[in-house]
């Protein structure tokens, strides 16, 4: 697997792009638990609440992907689940406004 690959050739999970996200926010908001796993077993617990430089955290892209399964790892490794982004919005609120009841209900 190419993530596989890239982790043994020393990537790191926690290095950000141009918008301050790192390969943990865009796998959040997969629909690949065993990937996001994979990223948190490497870059561990204190990532989970990184800020993007929208003040999005991983929790904010799977609540607004709607993806469960990730959403719900998220918060058993930790996610603060009332961290708001720079526009005063939690993961729940996204999830609410884009009427993602089954987000709304986990957060």
């Amino acid at each position: 697997d190419v993530v596989k690959a890239l982790l043994r050739k020393g990537f790191k999970v926690t290095e950000k792009d141009k918008h301050g996200a790192s390969v943990l926010h865009y796998a959040a908001g997969t629909r690949s638990v065993e990937l996001l796993k994979l990223l948190l077993k490497r870059c561990g617990d204190a990532s989970v609440n990184e800020e993007d430089n929208f003040g999005s955290t991983p929790l904010h892209y799977a609540a607004f992907s709607n993806t469960t399964e990730t959403t719900q790892l998220l918060l058993e490794m930790g996610c603060e689940k009332d961290k708001k982004d720079h526009k005063g919005r939690t993961a729940a609120d996204l999830a609410q406004m884009l009427g993602y009841g089954d987000i709304v209900q986990l957060l």
